[in-house]
């Protein structure tokens, strides 16, 4: 009866209640759960087997430009198992594409599309040749996407999810028994889950979030790069007015070295730096100790993309610290410096120019540019114009060798009250030694200062200088002063109607001013005009000089706040002069400030302080090294200006490859010609840097493992070498490196004479290079060269890695077949190399 229901009720509240059977038989389930697997795996399978393209847009700095990541499946690709991917990457080989630089974004996601069309229809090959045609292409306005246009496709949605899940660049490992990644070399961690990048606080070791980090990009650009310096003799390369250099040419590794990360930066990262002396040593000396410090730190401070603006900002904050530091170091802030400055980011070059250096860019068209030659005191032009509105007095001084240059330095003011009795020294005192209405009208110490007396004293030299009585030579002299005493008495009054006791007090400062004899003024003048008791503080000082020019201000002012009056200025001035003398140091005994040919330079307190004369501002462009193609870019000293810049590129064509060596010939050729023009020591000290870039072009449309197999074919090389030694070799590194060969005396060569001695050798196989076994013979002071017959100076079979030397090595795997290397310089000595297999 009842217990029929309760027992199907209890039947059916189990696992066969009509909630969840439909009444479909368990074998019909099992083929729709069958059927259902295998559409899964059909769609793994059409997805493993499916290239993928990632279309983001980036923004660099004021640029915009598409990045193209290409999934390309190892079935797909059909590669030989050596080239398919690594199981980890989930199957997919994966390439980066990146479009030209746009200033639109319309233009950048305008590229991506065209670059991601193009791998869909014809795959990775297309899009290489896609992206080479968008470098000259471009784009209408009416070709350009709609604002906010969707750039990712459905199908990729997956692979961008599993991209978000790895941080950006290289260096990064997952922890044990944790979910989150760190880096190698910088105190970064990456969170998956989260998709956010922590960095560790220095203080506290805490990690906090921060922005990602930029992903970095390596170019196909080699770089290579050597410096010279050529004196009159070899012993004046010791001078401490020699030029000073620095080439970084791996500023990652130099990074890690000092524990400044830059695995961020785009590649190749390098800086080429090179200082010289303005006046006195000590500016370039402690600019050249300290400029890669400043460069490492600030470089790892940010980890973001450097755009071109950030690497100007950056130079130029460098620039903005050295010489804030220079005008605070007693012994080299009266010393000045001026520099040239190139980084190297990926494919962009920052170049910056400051004082007498110069840097000049040859480009693969042929194309010169020339950055630098705007900083030399000149007869006219903005930089003149500017010297003037400042301040400065610009002389011609005479050269050591003869030749005389126009220069700037801070203006040494006579100042002279008493009339004289000649008329045409009068002329000359009211013209040349009256910098103020007072000394104008000359009233004296002595003398009353109010519009009565400045009238009389106005009557007096009226005769003496007035035109009509002056002689037909001194008439527009005469005319000149005239004017001058007739506006300095017009001054008076209008000062002494404003304010009396102001005025009064205007001629007192002026002449406890006297005159200025010197670009320093000493502190006694100073505490004279400013009323000190010698030990005063200096906030007394300036509490004095505030006051007197407030006392100044009653004469009048601009709106805004400037004096109106320029004989008040030139007092506020000559306060702000007396409050510098009393913070500089005092310059070097016996040494005097003189004036300098440039017009901006690192250092020089005397005429930066406390009116700007000379200025720090340095010259900055950026150029890109994009072209395919060789750059040479050349670091000058001011010694070069005696070669012209069709003589420098002559030199950098001539050695194209060989940096170190056209780097020599620069210097040797300038630092002739000076010789020549009987110019001192000093003065003949040429240096240069020269930076080599061959921007290789981008062969993707070749198969990747024919690619992979061209790149390591050469395993090996046979090569010939000259080898110099010379007395300046370490010792310690190498104990028989003083032996020139068995039986043969000791090296009494500098390397200044071993390298001249390898460029004559470079020279002539310029001409002929068939005879490299020849010079090996007679000039190699390796035991190779006592090899019979064509073999002398063979080095034999080298491999990868068997050099020891890796410097050497580079060089040796870098070469063509049959070329000449550069000046090589390892602890043996120094080397320059043929392959000949």
């Amino acid at each position: 009866s009842g217990s029929g229901p309760e027992g199907v009720g209890a039947m059916t509240s189990g696992n066969f209640s009509d909630k969840t059977w439909s009444g479909t038989p368990m074998w019909q389930i099992a083929e729709e759960l069958e059927e259902q697997r295998r559409k899964r795996d059909e769609e793994d399978r059409r997805k493993a087997s499916t290239p993928v393209a990632v279309l983001n847009v980036k923004a660099e700095g004021e640029h915009f430009l598409c990045e193209l990541t290409l999934l390309i499946p190892a079935n797909a690709a059909k590669l030989p198992p050596e080239s398919r991917p690594d199981p980890s990457s989930g199957g997919f080989r994966e390439v980066k594409v990146r479009g030209p630089r746009r200033s639109l974004r319309a233009e950048a996601v305008k590229d991506g599309f065209e670059l991601r069309a193009g791998f869909h229809e014809k795959g990775e090959a297309e899009v290489a040749r896609r992206c080479r045609h968008l470098r000259s292409k471009t784009w209408a306005a009416t070709e350009l996407p709609a604002e906010g246009v969707r750039i990712d496709e459905d199908e990729d949605k997956e692979q961008r999810l599993r991209l978000a899940q790895r941080p950006r660049g290289t260096g990064w490992s997952r922890q044990k028994d944790a979910e989150f990644f760190v880096h190698t070399h910088a105190p970064m961690a990456y969170d998956p889950k989260k998709m956010q990048y922590f960095t560790a606080e220095a203080t506290t070791g805490r990690h906090v979030p921060c922005d990602a980090p930029h992903d970095p990009v390596e170019y196909l650009i080699n770089v290579s790069a050597g410096a010279s310096l050529v004196g009159k003799g070899d012993a004046d390369l010791a001078l401490a007015e020699r030029p000073r250099t620095l080439l970084l040419k791996e500023l990652v590794l130099t990074g890690r070295a000092m524990k400044k990360p830059l695995f961020f930066l785009d590649q190749p990262a390098s800086c080429f730096v090179l200082f010289e002396s303005v006046r006195g040593t000590a500016a370039a000396e402690y600019c050249a100790k300290n400029v890669h410090t400043k460069l490492l730190a600030k470089l790892s401070s940010t980890l973001q993309y450097w755009s071109d603006t950030m690497t100007q900002g950056l130079i130029r904050s460098i620039i903005e610290e050295l010489d804030a530091e220079l005008l605070q170091q007693p012994a080299a802030c009266y010393d000045g410096a001026a520099l040239a400055v190139a980084l190297v980011l990926g494919d962009r070059m920052t170049l910056a120019t400051l004082g007498g250096v110069r840097g000049l860019l040859l480009s693969p068209g042929g194309g010169v540019r020339m950055l630098g030659d705007r900083h030399f005191v000149e007869e006219e032009g903005p930089e003149r114009q500017r010297l003037d509105a400042c301040g400065g007095e610009v002389v011609c001084r005479e050269q050591e060798d003869g030749s005389s240059k126009l220069s700037v330095r801070r203006p040494l003011r006579p100042r002279r009250t008493a009339v004289a009795q000649d008329q045409a020294a009068e002329i000359q005192r009211v013209l040349e030694a009256a910098p103020d209405s007072f000394a104008a009208l000359g009233l004296g110490a002595e003398d009353s200062v109010d519009a009565k007396s400045a009238k009389v004293h106005y009557r007096k030299l009226a005769l003496k200088v007035h035109p009509d009585k002056a002689p037909g030579d001194l008439k527009e002299h005469a005319k000149e002063a005239f004017a001058k005493v007739e506006a300095a008495l017009e001054r008076i009054e209008a000062m002494y109607d404003a304010d009396a006791k102001a005025t009064i007090e205007l001629h007192r400062l002026l002449e406890l001013a006297g005159e200025v004899d010197s670009a320093v003024m000493p502190r006694s003048w100073a505490r004279s005009l400013l009323g000190l008791e010698e030990g005063a503080q200096l906030e007394e000082a300036e509490q004095k000089a505030e006051e007197c020019k407030k006392t100044l201000q009653k004469l009048g002012v601009f709106a805004d706040g400037r004096l109106a009056q320029p004989d008040a200025a030139r007092a506020a001035a000559m306060l702000d002069e007396a409050l510098e003398a009393l913070q500089a140091p005092a310059p070097k005994e016996g040494i005097g400030l003189e004036a300098v040919m440039v017009s901006r330079a690192l250092g020089l307190r005397d005429l930066k302080r406390p009116k700007a004369i000379v200025t720090s501002e340095p010259q900055i462009e950026v150029f890109p090294i994009d072209t395919p193609g060789s750059y040479h870019l050349a670091l000058l000293s001011r010694a070069t200006r005696a070669l012209s810049d069709e003589e420098v590129v002559s030199r950098l064509r001539g050695f194209p490859r060989q940096p170190k060596t056209a780097s020599l010939v620069i210097a040797q050729t300038a630092s002739e010609a000076m010789s020549s023009r009987q110019a001192p020591p000093a003065a003949c000290l040429a240096s240069a840097v020269v930076a080599g870039f061959e921007v290789q072009e981008d062969k993707a449309e070749e198969p990747p493992t024919k690619k992979a197999r061209a790149e390591q074919a050469v395993d090996k090389v046979r090569c010939l070498h000259i080898l110099l030694k010379h007395k300046d070799l370490r010792m310690a590194k190498d104990p028989e490196s003083q032996v020139r060969l068995k039986g043969k005396p000791l090296v009494s060569r500098t390397q200044a004479q071993a390298e001249r001695e390898l460029l004559a050798m470079q020279r002539s196989l310029l001409e002929n290079p068939n005879i490299f076994h020849v010079l090996a013979r007679k000039h190699s002071e390796c035991d190779t060269a006592m090899q019979p017959g064509q073999s002398a100076g063979d080095l034999g079979w080298v491999s990868r890695g068997s050099c020891g030397i890796p410097q050497f090595e580079a060089a040796l795997f870098g070469l063509k077949a049959y070329e000449v290397s550069d000046i090589i310089s390892t602890p043996r000595g120094l080397h320059i190399v043929q392959r000949i297999a």
